[in-house]
């Protein structure tokens, strides 16, 4: 009969996406892990595997607890059709995210982005998922906004969407330069403001 963990595990996975948020793959050693988490290194290991088992479990949980929650409006479906209303609330919401009271850590897909995907097909994978999702997001959003009148018939669904998709993951490298708050709303406003220069 396997024996009760004494920690959460899915506490202790939050707690180490949080160090890779902030510190990045290569600069957290397992210390770091185990001391934020709570645990030992063999609870660590019999749990999660190693530092890169554990670390792709935490772009995993980050995908749950920060990613499915932003993309909600987005992918609401028929039901909740989103517009550009959706899109505004996006980026609003993504702000939240990388500037919140954890301070300027960024994202932590975009971070590996530029850590990890050029040398490491795993996470070059999910990296290549999720800027696909959000390009599929964005362009059923503009679609939408289109049949509603937000956007002008012959708008370029598919090169706004790719556009949305790169200004996201800008904003998400600027807020590691830690620019304040009012430097992302502004860039944000202009990358709207570039989208709604096709409405009627």
């Amino acid at each position: 009969m396997p024996r009760k963990k004494k920690f959460d595990p899915e506490r202790a996975l939050d707690e180490a996406m949080d160090v890779f948020w902030e510190k990045g793959y290569k600069a957290t050693s397992v210390q770091d892990l185990v001391d934020r988490m709570g645990i030992n290194r063999f609870s660590m290991y019999d749990t999660f595997g190693g530092k890169r088992e554990l670390f792709l479990a935490a772009l995993d949980r980050y995908r749950e607890t920060q990613i499915d929650e932003l993309f909600a409006r987005l992918e609401a479906g028929s039901r909740e059709p989103a517009g550009l209303d959706a899109i505004r609330e996006f980026f609003r919401r993504l702000i939240e995210v990388c500037s919140g009271s954890d301070g300027w850590r960024g994202c932590l897909i975009t971070n590996s982005a530029v850590e990890l995907a050029p040398h490491d097909r795993t996470v070059a994978k999910r990296v290549s998922d999720h800027l696909q999702r959000m390009e599929d997001a964005f362009r059923r959003a503009l679609s939408h906004a289109r049949k509603a009148g937000e956007l002008k018939k012959g708008s370029p669904m598919r090169d706004l969407a790719r556009f949305l998709t790169g200004a996201v993951v800008g904003l998400t490298v600027l807020a590691k330069t830690s620019p304040g708050r009012r430097a992302l709303e502004r860039y944000a406003a202009t990358v709207l403001g570039t989208v709604t220069a096709y409405g009627p």
